[in-house]
């Protein structure tokens, strides 16, 4: 070959641009390495790209209540429930007395649902615990002597004989009238008709014609009622105010022929006041008229029921 006829007749500027292409490649390959490949053994998410793995989403959750606004539903409804079943088997719970427990409720479901004390102004508070526990008419205003009543509602003045003693069966009467409670003329002893603590003695000034003796009842269907002696009695030996009677243990002893004999009937538990005067049931014009009051025949029924002489209903 003729090597000096080839360089001769060679090309300079193409043999260039060739040399320079090559060299842009070289320097190309040797900033941008190929990225090695990965072993065989390595697993499938290694050699995955992240881009071309799947998400999965999950459905959007149901908010829930709070565990104490919960409560507080529930217990409102159950007051709510409450409320009218009281409605309707108490004759004396009204529409205001319900309302009164529906507000206690309201009180009571703020607090659990975080209102704290402060979630009712004191007024409603106020307003609901009288109203649930006072019932009287829409708009009537309380007198004292109302308020005087409503506290002996709690006597239920019940006719039941269990755990009661006569209280005439150490006695020779003769039944009268029904007033404020049963009146009577004879001679002999008045016994405890169950147990009882004396509440209070007298027998001078006690606005009767002679003695008022009284005990509340701790025992039987009337626990917590009052019963009184008075007019021609003398009290026990040893009787006092605060000692605790036995059914059948001896109170009084009858006078014989006292002017106006005595009278017998459920106490009030305010001095020598009768259930009948402090609950409205009776005035100077029933007692001329000779009207017999309900507190007088509940205690004339007891007795009867427990073997005594009922009085007389005569107005």
């Amino acid at each position: 070959m003729d090597t000096a006829r080839d360089l001769a007749h060679g090309d300079p500027w193409r043999d260039s641009l060739e040399r320079s292409l090559a060299r842009r490649r070289e320097r190309a390959s040797r900033s941008v390495p190929a990225p090695a490949p990965a072993p065989e053994s390595a697993p499938e998410s290694v050699r995955t790209p992240r881009r071309a793995a799947t998400t999965r989403r999950r459905p959007p959750r149901t908010p829930r209540p709070p565990a104490r606004r919960q409560r507080a539903g529930n217990l409102w409804a159950t007051l709510q429930v409450w409320g009218e079943r009281a409605r309707a088997r108490i004759p004396g719970v009204g529409p205001r007395g319900v309302g009164g427990i529906a507000l206690l409720a309201a009180i009571v479901a703020s607090s659990l649902a975080g209102g704290g004390a402060g979630g009712a102004p004191s007024a409603a508070r106020a307003d609901a615990a009288q109203s649930a526990f006072v019932t009287r008419p829409s708009g009537a205003q309380l007198t004292p002597a109302g308020a005087a009543a409503s506290r002996t509602r709690v006597c239920p003045q019940t006719v039941a004989t269990a755990g009661y003693a006569n209280p005439l069966a150490g006695a020779a009467v003769k039944p009268e009238r029904v007033d404020q409670g049963v009146d009577y003329a004879g001679s002999g002893t008045l016994v405890a008709i169950g147990a009882g603590k004396v509440t209070y003695l007298g027998t001078t000034n006690t606005g009767w014609p002679g003695a008022f003796i009284e005990f509340q009842l701790l025992s039987g269907a009337d626990a917590g009622c009052y019963v009184y002696y008075a007019e021609g009695v003398v009290p026990a030996a040893g009787l006092a105010v605060g000692q605790t009677l036995l059914a059948g243990q001896p109170v009084a002893t009858i006078i014989p022929k006292y002017p106006s004999g005595i009278e017998l009937g459920w106490g009030s538990g305010r001095g020598t006041k009768a259930f009948a005067k402090v609950a409205g049931q009776w005035s100077p014009t029933d007692d001329q008229d000779n009207v017999a009051s309900a507190a007088g025949q509940s205690f004339s029924a007891l007795i009867a029921a427990l073997g005594g002489p009922p009085g007389k209903v005569e107005g």
